[in-house]
């Protein structure tokens, strides 16, 4: 598995805590400064969260997706993902939830 990959319930953790430490960092700098970035903060986290969701709910059940690559891009997201598959079949498969799941159609 490439070293840059990881499985998405780590990165689910991890983002997690990452959205702690902003909310944390916007209630110091309010506290501290008299100023309020905490709606930078909130608005930061709760894109990230939203993104990370979209991901999730695209994605078939019963595999072990690892995540790579996730950055934001025009409103979505661009992903690269490694998935455990022993054959062919088992990735055409997967395509094929993923078709059915998401509605959509690879060429």
């Amino acid at each position: 598995m490439d070293e840059r990959c990881e499985n998405l319930g780590e990165v689910q953790r991890k983002l997690d805590l990452a959205i702690e430490n902003f909310a944390r960092i916007g209630e110091n700098n309010e506290t501290r400064t008299g100023s309020n970035f905490r709606p930078t903060y909130d608005n930061l986290a709760e894109m990230s969260r939203r993104l990370f969701q979209r991901l999730l709910y695209s994605l078939p059940d019963g595999y072990a997706h690892h995540l790579c690559v996730f950055e934001a891009v025009d409103g979505g997201y661009k992903t690269e993902l490694r998935v455990d598959m022993d054959t062919e079949l088992d990735a055409l498969k997967w395509v094929w939830k993923y078709e059915d799941q998401m509605r959509v159609t690879f060429r």
